[in-house]
């Protein structure tokens, strides 16, 4: 499929979304990235055939120096993969704690972008993240902002945070979940989490949200 085509992403993840159909459970395709995943070796190599197969019956290519089989761990789409937990690609963390401090509407806009991407790792990323946001707030249309000691601070608390290279568990479904939800006046929190063998908490994700205007008018209990 040639490149700058408007429609190719839509068509080609539709097409291997079809391609791949039936295979949910151990692939999960994206565009022309696809992670297979098994719980053992042997089940490895059955699941590598039937999707090998599948691609080579599509007269689709491989390109082998692009390939990564058999690992314990994979990067994959800026996260590291493995054995039951995942975590941020080291280098995309470098960049977001070298991204000089935002001077423009385009640049804060970037950096929320970076960051967001990581946000179900991040606890109460929402309330950290809230100078940032509020910084491209108001009817001023200029592309400079005022970078405040409080849009400092917030990304100073996420570039912390990252650094610490904070994991996230897969969920095991024949497990019970456990939820957890807490709410200010200007915004909610959720963590979704799993005990493992030893009765330990594990987070899976962390979801976060500032209230709307008209939210702000709730009893937060």
């Amino acid at each position: 499929m040639p490149f700058g085509l408007v429609s190719a992403p839509f068509t080609f993840s539709k097409f291997m979304a079809e391609l791949l159909k039936g295979c949910e459970d151990f692939c999960v395709p994206y565009l022309d990235d696809v992670a297979i995943f098994s719980n053992s070796l042997d089940e490895h190599v059955k699941h590598l055939d039937v999707i090998l197969r599948k691609i080579g019956n599509a007269k689709l290519k491989i390109k082998p120096s692009k390939c990564s089989l058999g690992r314990k761990t994979v990067k994959y789409l800026g996260h590291v993969v493995g054995n039951g937990i995942r975590s941020p690609v080291e280098a995309k963390i470098q960049a977001i704690v070298n991204f000089p401090a935002p001077k423009t509407r385009t640049e804060i806009r970037r950096l929320i972008g970076m960051i967001g991407y990581y946000s179900r790792y991040i606890k109460d990323y929402a309330k950290i993240v809230e100078p940032l946001t509020n910084a491209l707030r108001g009817k001023n249309k200029r592309e400079q902002i005022t970078w405040t000691p409080e849009c400092q601070k917030a990304f100073d608390t996420i570039k912390g945070k990252l650094v610490e290279r904070p994991v996230l568990h897969a969920p095991d479904y024949s497990k019970p979940f456990i939820i957890q939800v807490d709410s200010s006046n200007t915004g909610t929190g959720v963590v979704l989490c799993q005990r493992d063998e030893k009765g330990e908490e594990h987070p899976i994700l962390y979801l976060s949200r500032k209230f709307i205007k008209a939210e702000l008018n709730y009893c937060t209990t």
